[in-house]
């Protein structure tokens, strides 16, 4: 018991700290919303029109305001105050989503409110997000970097799980309007629980222009190549292999309506927490970059089995694997990013980060959407799989420092637990 007991403290070290707790409950309801609204609307727009090119679309509109705002939001990440921005960002989503849940249960909503919605939506995170991750490294201790990482990954994929398959069930027993009703108060009280976190050192007076502030961030990113490799990997996988927009359309063809379509788009978070929890019992692991691209590897062939997968289980396993895969692939990559960029400078590198992390899966979806609709949900997949293990044979092959025994091992400014 002592060693079972040590191992899950352990396990869960980034949880001794007061604001680190706050700060996942935050994270939880956030990716919680983020997974019912990215479900319903997907299932929305494929009951409005029944086309996968439309389905697609929706990736679009997702896309534009990532690959458009996301550097903006790095920039205010290091300018302001990185709690009140989040939270700024969580009410106005939920006010969004109120107003799609009023158009839904009055019968009034059109395809084209979902396409504006998705990138109102999108915006707000692509604002965001560059501030929430950059927040991570001062709510914790020494050495705690990759546990905290992981136990983010944790909680997006515990999300990624409950979210749509609630999402499923809502659906089928009480129409979309109720599903939307329950996203925006999934925001709402993610803005309340992170109320009261204490962000220990204030960064100094910025007297620089926004402008020469984001070019100080894509100057860092250019002069550390590694970085921009592991954005590439994680571009090959989330373009080329992107496949949620067309899990409506697996369901319908394999017989297992709005349910099982929440099934399939959960069963990744599924995959994704064994993955996470792998990740966790090797702690500060060597070799984070190898992890990365043999992860990305593995994922290519876990979309290949779901895209030929005859049977519904099989789709199933297929989905879980494509979550774990890209949990070993992921949380490596984010714990060498951010331990190599300097605490000043995170929310701009964090934000070129988010602006290929939240663009780069939206176009794969209008991309496999396109490839669906001119030949079949399955070839689209397949080309996206070759496709993405091309670019990382490439990749890997050309960067060295993706074969460095201590690729992001050094320890950033951290902080003291309080319990």
């Amino acid at each position: 018991m002592p060693e079972s007991q040590s191992g899950l403290r352990v396990a869960f070290a980034a949880l001794s700290y007061r604001d680190y707790r706050r700060f996942a409950v935050s994270l939880l309801l956030t990716s919680m919303g983020a997974q019912l609204i990215q479900t319903a609307v997907f299932w929305q727009v494929y009951v409005l029109t029944g086309s996968a090119l439309l389905l697609g679309l929706t990736g679009l509109a997702r896309a534009v305001p990532h690959m458009v705002l996301s550097m903006v939001g790095g920039v205010a990440a290091d300018r302001l105050d990185r709690v009140r921005l989040i939270q700024a960002g969580q009410i106005g989503n939920a006010l969004l989503i109120a107003a799609l849940a009023y158009l839904t249960m009055t019968g009034d909503v059109q395809v084209w409110h979902l396409y504006v919605i998705t990138f109102l939506n999108s915006a707000f995170s692509a604002l965001t997000q560059p501030a929430r991750t950059a927040l991570i490294p001062a709510l914790i201790g020494p050495g705690k970097l990759v546990n905290a990482i992981a136990l983010n990954a944790t909680i997006g994929q515990f999300a990624q799980i409950a979210g749509p398959a609630l999402a499923g069930v809502a659906i089928a027993q009480f129409d979309l309007g109720p599903v939307y009703l329950i996203n925006a108060a999934l925001y709402v009280a993610a803005m309340i629980s992170i109320t009261g976190i204490r962000v220990p050192a204030a960064r100094p007076a910025i007297l620089e222009s926004p402008w020469r502030s984001f070019v100080e961030g894509l100057d860092f990113v250019r002069t550390r190549p590694v970085i921009l490799s592991l954005l590439l990997l994680d571009v090959g996988a989330t373009l080329f292999g992107s496949y949620r927009a067309l899990l409506p359309v697996f369901a319908e063809s394999l017989g297992v309506g709005p349910t099982g379509f929440g099934l399939l788009s959960a069963a990744p978070g599924v995959g994704a927490l064994l993955g996470a929890a792998f990740i966790l019992s090797l702690g500060d692991m060597s070799y984070k970059g190898l992890y990365t691209v043999f992860g990305v590897l593995a994922y290519c062939a876990a979309l290949v089995v779901l895209a030929l997968s005859p049977w519904f289980l099989l789709a199933l396993v297929a989905s879980a694997l494509l979550g774990t895969t890209n949990s070993v692939q992921m949380i490596p990559r984010n714990t060498v990013i951010l331990t190599i960029s300097p605490n000043a400078l995170r929310g701009r590198v964090e934000s070129f980060r988010s602006m290929l992390a939240g663009g780069a899966p939206p176009l794969g979806y209008t991309l496999s959407g396109v490839l669906a609709a001119a030949m079949s949900p399955a070839i689209a997949l397949v080309i996206g799989a070759l496709a993405c293990a091309g670019v990382v044979g490439v990749i890997g092959l050309w960067s060295r420092e993706l074969r460095d025994r201590g690729l992001g091992a050094a320890v950033p400014e951290a902080i003291p637990a309080d319990g």
